[in-house]
């Protein structure tokens, strides 16, 4: 197993994404706290130059590279976000990247990632299966494979989320975290549980897809048959050992929700709050609204992650709530 990041990495890293990234805000919600009685905050990542926080990650991992390795360029396996985290990062720091994503994933994505100067591979259906491919172009083409979250580096640029919670709201009591391989919620925890050991954190996954829950639970990786849900960007068949040792350290509990609870949330936060959420990083909302996270009289942190959202799949879940509200 890799060795773990630790709270060093994160402040290392702090001064990476800081040179090349706005501060993502920390918005306490009036009109949440009301309706859940509680203190809720939300830390949008949403307005960062890929609508995500993948690249904190990504700018990070490629920041430590020497010129050599620069020279010969990144390759990345995604669903999609983390292929543009990659692009943008790679852009900003002058190293050719390859990003290889399943067939399925949207145009836009796509012409995003070749905007930034990326090669753009497409290869199956999850994200798994883009990944067999990535390892074969680090090994042919001499370049460094930039994994989405079994890496240190990339799990202490996501970190630095945990390190401006803390900045932000030093006496934050929850904080709900969407989970797809794990390398977002184990940095925050890490980063949060190593000042702050009482802050409550909590894992959210897709019905379909809580491959990293089920792997804590196993005390090792387990690997998922066929993992699916509207939250594309969580569908991973597996995690890696690193992820699932930091998680069983540092994370409290894993919940799930189905995709109508993402549906749901997706929907609120763009109906109630003017917030385009995809469903991914509506998945903290999605579990406190559904009842798998009691936020009751505690000063709440819902990690908006990503904002990339199709018009297609905004006007269809338009239409689901829209149906299902006529039917009340």
């Amino acid at each position: 197993m890799q060795r773990e990041p630790t709270v060093g990495d994160m402040v290392a890293a702090r001064k990476v994404v800081d040179r090349y990234l706005p501060r993502a805000p920390l918005e306490r919600s009036p009109l949440l706290s009301a309706n859940l009685g509680a203190d809720i905050y939300l830390k949008i990542e949403t307005f960062k130059p890929t609508r995500t926080f993948k690249v904190r990650g990504a700018l990070n991992k490629i920041a430590s590279l020497d010129d050599a390795a620069r020279r010969r360029g990144v390759v990345a396996a995604s669903a999609g976000s983390h292929a543009q985290g990659v692009a943008f990062a790679a852009s900003a720091l002058g190293a050719p990247a390859t990003v290889i994503m399943p067939r399925g994933v949207s145009e836009t994505i796509v012409r995003v990632c070749e905007a930034y100067g990326a090669e753009v591979l497409l290869e199956g259906d999850v994200y798994d299966d883009t990944l067999t491919l990535a390892h074969r172009i680090e090994r042919e083409q001499g370049r460094t494979l930039i994994h989405p979250y079994a890496d240190p580096l990339i799990i202490a640029g996501q970190g630095t989320i945990g390190l401006e919670i803390l900045d932000d709201l030093p006496d934050v009591e929850v904080v709900i975290v969407a989970v797809g391989g794990g390398g977002l919620i184990t940095g925050i925890a890490l980063a949060v549980r190593s000042s702050r050991p009482a802050v409550q954190i909590v894992g959210v996954e897709p019905e379909g897809a809580d491959a990293v829950g089920r792997s804590v639970r196993a005390g090792h990786p387990i690997v998922l048959d066929r993992p699916q849900s509207i939250a594309d960007k969580l569908v991973a068949k597996s995690t890696e050992a690193l992820n699932v040792a930091l998680a069983a350290r540092y994370v409290d509990r894993f919940v799930t929700v189905d995709d109508d609870d993402l549906e749901r949330a997706s929907y609120e936060y763009l109906e109630s709050l003017s917030l385009l959420v995809e469903p991914s990083g509506a998945a903290p909302l999605a579990a406190v609204r559904a009842g798998r996270v009691d936020p009751r009289g505690r000063r709440t942190v819902l990690v908006v992650s990503g904002g990339n959202a199709t018009p297609a799949l905004i006007a269809r879940i338009a239409g689901h709530r829209e149906a299902a509200e006529s039917q009340v």
